[in-house]
């Protein structure tokens, strides 16, 4: 079992560095970094702010873009400072990107098409390193890896959540962990907000259970899970726009908070 375990983390490894060189391919092959009109917008303004709060001295200074969740456009911000060749900038953020994604990736497919249990073997690294493949080659992770949107970062906890939830045997505390890490992601990125359910559902789908009482547990489980992994994650950020207009998800949910206007 412990040679299994040194081979699986050497393939791990190898994977991982594998998977970031063909990221940095990507930017160093077109010659440039890609740019969006988002990134003009408010991508390098967000991770300017996220450094350099300036909640008391711009108003909507890119929209309402300025008050999404600035920490994760920070190293796109960095990286846009340094004095070098944009395609190469590219290669490091997208390499960077590629390296944080491809472990939860791995540990998933190693959960979903573990047949071996936990026995290392050429076929069943083979099946991983193509299910790893295959997941990058999705049009949208190919897009976010060459560009300076925050979607791969906000997905990682996200990743990371399905790949706790699919370890056996499963378990309210497990369930609990996975609904944090899903939580974490959700703050990173309201949108995420959607595969909270899928979570729930999986597990009923999976283990079926019977007694009433599991249902009860389960669910308390992953809704406090959720809660805490959202609140601790959107915290600071939310702190700051408390101070500034007495809600936390301002522009978001006015009708919940009596609020004033930014400044006021």
């Amino acid at each position: 079992m412990t040679n299994s375990r040194r081979a699986l983390g050497l393939e791990l490894t190898l994977l991982t560095v594998v998977m970031a060189a063909c990221a940095a391919a990507l930017p160093l092959d077109a010659g440039y970094f890609g740019w969006s009109w988002d990134a003009l917008n408010h991508h390098l303004y967000l991770g300017f702010m996220a450094e350099s709060p300036r909640l008391g001295r711009d108003v909507i200074a890119a929209s309402f873009q300025t008050y999404q969740y600035p920490y994760l456009y920070w190293p796109v911000y960095r990286l846009s400072l340094l004095d070098g060749n944009g395609a190469v900038v590219g290669a490091w953020w997208a390499a960077a990107q590629a390296a944080l994604l491809l472990p939860p990736v791995w540990l998933l497919s190693l959960r979903l098409l573990g047949a071996t249990r936990g026995r290392w073997t050429p076929a069943g690294a083979a099946e991983r390193a193509a299910a790893c493949a295959l997941a990058f080659m999705s049009v949208v992770v190919l897009i976010g890896l060459e560009t300076t949107a925050n979607d791969l970062l906000a997905a990682v906890p996200l990743v990371w959540a399905f790949a706790v939830m699919a370890a056996q045997p499963s378990s309210d505390g497990r369930a609990a962990r996975a609904a944090a890490l899903w939580g974490v992601s959700a703050a990173f990125k309201f949108s995420n907000a959607i595969f909270l359910p899928l979570l729930f559902v999986w597990w009923a789908v999976r283990d079926r259970p019977g007694d009433g009482r599991q249902w009860w547990h389960r669910a308390i489980a992953i809704a406090a899970g959720a809660v805490v992994g959202f609140g601790l994650a959107y915290l600071p950020w939310g702190w700051q726009l408390w101070k500034m207009s007495g809600n936390p998800f301002y522009p978001y949910l006015q009708s919940v908070f009596a609020v004033g206007v930014p400044g006021g």
